[in-house]
């Protein structure tokens, strides 16, 4: 369990718990993939980019998910393009992630923090209300 700080609390009660604008534009912005021996960044994809790709495979998710699924999309094109290949594959990973049903509404922005929790890096919640 969370001690959430004032700027955190603020921000979970603005969003419940979802990413924001602002906080996934920021944590996509910190994204690197591996090729070779480096990191370099990832060419982000928009927000219109996810959205085409949910409706091209028939993925209806209500709004309050909109940026926990950009998020999502541009860290598979971090982190698994050898397991997920194909935008399908992509896009059933999202679906998949946010519709867990042993998992919880909040669990895409509870990962996020847990890994920059374990990375040492703050979020500075205020600035991504």
């Amino acid at each position: 369990m969370y001690n959430l700080s004032k700027g955190e609390m603020e921000y979970m009660s603005v969003n419940q718990g979802h990413f924001s604008k602002a906080l996934a534009e920021w944590a996509i912005g910190r994204m690197r993939r591996k090729e070779g021996d480096k990191l370099v960044k990832i060419n982000a994809v928009s927000i219109s980019d996810t959205q085409k790709l949910l409706k091209d495979n028939n993925i209806n998710l209500d709004d309050t998910y909109l940026y926990d699924a950009w998020y999502l999309h541009n860290m598979c094109l971090a982190d698994y393009r050898k397991t997920l290949p194909e935008n399908e594959d992509i896009a059933m990973y999202i679906d998949e992630t946010i519709n867990d049903p042993d998992g919880a509404p909040e669990m895409v922005l509870a990962c996020f923090r847990a890994k920059m929790d374990v990375m040492g890096v703050p979020i500075y919640w205020e600035r991504y209300l």
